[in-house]
C-alpha cells in the first residue's frame, strides 16, 4: 500500500501541538505525573471540550473539520496568522476570515520616509500613521482621527477638500467601507461606522460604484498647492490599509 499523504494543515497541527503543554492551553498539569510534557491529542479534545478522539481524527486526516471548528483548533494551538492562512487554504481552498492585528510600530517610519502623501488606517478608519505630506492636506484644521468618517461625513471633505465629492470620491469610499463591514462583521467600531454611514442622508442617494479606492484618479483642493489630481493606491497588511495619494505633476 502507498504511503498516506500528509497535508500541510496536519503538519501544522502536530507542529504547534508538540510545542505546547497542558497549562499552555488552560489545563492543569497531567495528574499521572507522566514524563512527557508535550500536549497530547486527548488533551486537545479536553481543551476544545469536544468528543473524545475528535481531534486525533482531524490531525490524522480521517475527519474533515468545519471551518469554524478548524479556527477553534488554530486559536487553541496558537497558530500564527500566516500559518492559519496556510492551513485554511490547504483545507478549504479559501482564506480564513480576516483578523485585525496590532499595528506595526514600524508603520510610522515607513510613511515618514516617503515624499508622497501616505497614511495607514485601521479597518474602522482610525489613523495609525501618516506623514507630513498627508497632514498638509488638512491645513489648519489638523489631521482627523478617523479618515473614513472625515472623507464621507465631514462638511470640509464634502464641500471643499474632495472635488466632485458625490461622483468622484464618495461612491468609491463607500464601497471600501462596505467591503470592510462585511469582512469584519464582529468588530464593534466597524459596525458603528457602518450604522452611521447608513443613517447619513447625504450618502443614501449616491450612485453605486463597482470598485473601491485602489487605482482611482480624483482631484482634491490642497491648502498650499491648489486643486490637484491624485491617483490613490491601496495596499493591505494584517487588516491595516496603506493609502498613497500620488499627486500628478503640475
Amino acid at each position: 500500500m502507498g504511503r498516506e499523504t500528509s497535508h500541510e494543515y496536519q503538519r501544522l497541527m502536530r507542529y504547534y501541538r508538540e510545542r505546547l503543554t497542558r497549562p499552555d492551553v488552560g489545563l492543569v498539569p497531567r495528574p499521572d505525573g507522566g514524563r512527557s510534557t508535550k500536549l497530547r491529542q486527548p488533551d486537545v479534545d479536553e481543551a476544545l471540550r469536544c468528543g473524545a478522539g475528535v481531534y486525533q481524527k482531524v490531525e490524522s486526516g480521517r475527519l474533515r473539520p468545519s471551518p469554524e471548528f478548524f479556527l477553534r483548533i488554530a486559536e487553541t494551538l496558537g497558530f500564527s496568522s500566516h500559518d492559519r492562512r496556510v492551513a485554511h487554504l490547504d483545507l478549504f481552498g479559501s482564506e480564513p476570515p480576516p483578523s485585525i492585528g496590532t499595528p506595526s510600530p514600524h508603520w510610522q517610519r515607513t510613511v515618514d520616509g516617503q515624499r508622497e502623501m501616505m497614511c495607514v488606517l485601521a479597518p474602522d478608519g482610525q489613523l495609525t500613521a501618516h506623514n507630513t505630506a498627508f497632514a498638509a492636506i488638512f491645513g489648519e484644521d489638523g489631521v482627523p482621527t478617523n479618515f473614513w468618517r472625515w472623507a464621507l461625513m465631514s462638511d470640509r471633505a464634502r464641500d471643499t477638500a474632495l472635488c466632485d465629492w458625490e461622483q468622484a470620491w464618495a461612491p468609491y469610499l463607500l464601497e471600501e467601507c462596505r467591503l470592510l463591514s462585511l469582512r469584519y462583521r464582529d468588530h464593534g467600531a466597524i459596525r458603528d461606522l457602518h450604522a452611521d454611514l447608513a443613517a447619513d442622508p447625504r450618502l443614501r442617494w449616491l450612485p453605486r460604484a463597482d470598485a473601491g479606492l485602489n487605482g482611482r484618479t480624483a482631484s482634491l483642493r490642497h491648502p498650499e498647492q491648489g486643486t490637484r489630481h491624485v491617483r490613490i493606491l491601496v495596499a493591505e497588511s494584517e487588516g491595516f490599509r496603506l493609502l498613497t495619494f500620488l499627486m500628478d505633476p503640475s
